[in-house]
């Protein structure tokens, strides 16, 4: 039987990606986030997408609905970066995106380009705009290169 090395240094993370709605789980990914990235003294970067596909045709059609959705999450943004900052998150930057899913936004497009190393969302959702989020956690849990937390409450 092989010795088990238990020498192994936790990863401090630089920059934490987590993904927020506005529901429960949403919120717990957000509090996890904001509790990780103070303990490592790394860059917490909130995101949330507008799923396209979450709108209907008719929607999809008026360019008022799809800024007015836009200016919500904008707004939401505004407040989880005013309330992490309130609870001692130090470089706190947002990012708004939009794409067919949450999750493969959040992969392939916006963790890329802010360099994350940890990624947090909440186990699912059943109200807000990622009403598929929980599906797109599991997506996110096995498809993420970097380390991933599904945050459940």
């Amino acid at each position: 039987m092989s010795n088990l090395n238990l020498n192994i240094e936790p990863i401090q993370f630089k920059r934490v990606l987590v993904g927020v709605d506005e529901s429960e789980q949403g919120y717990v990914a957000l509090a996890n986030a904001i509790h990780q990235a103070s303990e490592d003294e790394a860059q917490l970067i909130i995101a949330s997408v507008l799923e396209m596909g979450d709108l209907s045709t008719i929607d999809y059609l008026h360019l008022a609905v799809i800024h007015e959705r836009r200016a919500q999450i904008e707004a939401n943004l505004a407040r989880y970066k005013a309330y992490a900052e309130s609870q001692g998150a130090e470089n706190v930057i947002t990012v708004f995106a939009d794409g067919a899913k949450a999750g493969e936004v959040l992969l392939q497009d916006v963790a890329p380009k802010v360099q994350a190393d940890l990624i947090i969302v909440g186990a699912h959702s059943r109200e807000g705009f990622w009403e598929s989020l929980g599906s797109q956690a599991a997506y996110i849990a096995r498809h993420a290169k970097i380390s991933s937390m599904v945050a459940r409450k």
